[in-house]
């Protein structure tokens, strides 16, 4: 005598109901983050172009949990202090950035305008501001900007 195939939905009606019990779960825990510094950085930045700043935040410190050094996301996550009217711990991500990379211009620029919100040392943000523009590269308007706001003083 044959005994009925009761496998395939016994199986589906047990994993429903895992699935049903963890849907009333009000966190998951990761045990491993399968992402790199880099990853999370890059999501980080997704989450910023579509405005979740405290998203994008979170996931640039996680990025530099996993590699302290990473210069990138440290300027990214001095863009969401800067955002957010925090002018000094922009500067120190941005200062941070410059000694783990000290040629990133994106890093000099920030800083640069973070001292000049501040109205402070604007010798250092001009000396900055104008070793920027001498690099150039594909952000050379936003660094001229920033040196011709600089030089005037942030008027």
């Amino acid at each position: 005598m044959n005994a009925p195939r009761l496998v395939g939905p016994v199986l589906i009606a047990l994993t429903l109901s895992v699935v049903t019990a963890l849907a009333g779960c009000a966190h998951l825990v990761v045990l491993h983050d399968p992402l790199t510094a880099s990853e999370h950085n890059d999501l980080g930045v997704a989450y910023e172009s579509s405005g979740q700043l405290d998203l994008a935040a979170r996931e640039y410190r996680r990025a530099l949990r996993l590699d302290s050094r990473q210069a990138r996301a440290r300027v990214n996550l001095g863009n969401i202090e800067a955002a957010n009217g925090r002018w000094g711990r922009a500067e120190s991500c941005n200062r941070r950035a410059l000694r783990d990379s000290s040629t990133d211009y994106d890093a000099m620029n920030n800083l640069a305008v973070a001292l000049l919100r501040q109205g402070r040392r604007l010798d250092e943000a001009r000396a900055l501001a104008e070793r920027a523009v001498a690099a150039g590269g594909e952000r050379d308007s936003v660094y001229r900007a920033t040196l011709a706001e600089v030089k005037s003083g942030g008027r």
